[in-house]
């Protein structure tokens, strides 16, 4: 039987304290910065203006997936050749407008690195963006100064849902893989942590899940966190 826990789970039967962890690691968009909505509308707009158009279903569907790939599935999409290097420019143009804005948080998000940061444990991102963008987002969000490290796309071997991004980001927190709590939105995301060997808590986003990849389900990082008897 998979060793899934499930909502709702009680806390004070967990098997895992946090004395079981050595460092927690957090996807970025859609788990730590509501900004899924806000990149799907910015992408199908930055499709739109190089004459690729595409419905905002489809860019929905392309949540934590890379760019890289991202960019390939809307050129099959549209059965067009795609100028990465162009949407990728227009694209990051669209959303840095909007970043300029304020960036808005998950519930609970500082009250979470808060209860971390009492246990004395570094914390990571790990995301699919591309560094410029991960960066831009890190700053409009006002919380880079809690991260140990930011690992993004460009320093992986292989994108998610291959494990190599967290095993990246263990390594930068000196911290075994088995020994790391992570937190993510999307399957894609869960998938890789899981592969790293991390125990995986996921707090859906956009997307309902049945949690295949992950040790808990979870309606907020902060259930999240407490079922691991932060």
């Amino acid at each position: 039987m998979r060793d899934q826990l499930t909502t709702g789970f009680n806390a004070s039967s967990s098997i895992s304290r946090p004395s079981s962890f050595d460092a927690v690691i957090f996807d970025l968009d859609g788990t730590l910065i509501d900004t899924e909505v806000l990149c799907n509308e910015t992408g199908v707009a930055a499709c739109d203006a190089l004459g690729h158009p595409v419905g905002l279903d489809f860019f929905e569907t392309l949540a934590g997936i890379d760019d890289n790939r991202r960019a390939e599935l809307i050129a099959e999409q549209t059965g067009r050749s795609l100028d990465r290097a162009a949407f990728f420019a227009e694209w990051d143009r669209l959303c840095e407008i909007r970043f300029d804005a304020g960036i808005p948080l998950k519930p609970g998000v500082p009250e979470v690195f808060e209860r971390i940061r009492l246990h004395g444990l570094p914390m990571a991102i790990c995301t699919s963006s591309r560094r410029n963008m991960a960066t831009a987002k890190i700053r409009g969000a006002g919380f880079g100064h809690f991260f140990g490290a930011v690992i993004t796309v460009e320093d992986a071997t292989s994108p998610k849902p291959h494990p190599s991004p967290y095993e990246v980001a263990a390594a930068a927190l000196g911290a075994a893989p088995d020994r790391c709590l992570a937190f993510e939105d999307s399957e894609t995301g869960a998938s890789s942590a899981r592969a790293a060997g991390m125990t995986v808590v996921q707090v859906p986003d956009q997307h309902a899940t049945d949690g295949v990849h992950a040790h808990l389900v979870a309606a907020t990082l902060a259930e999240g966190l407490a079922a691991f008897g932060f």
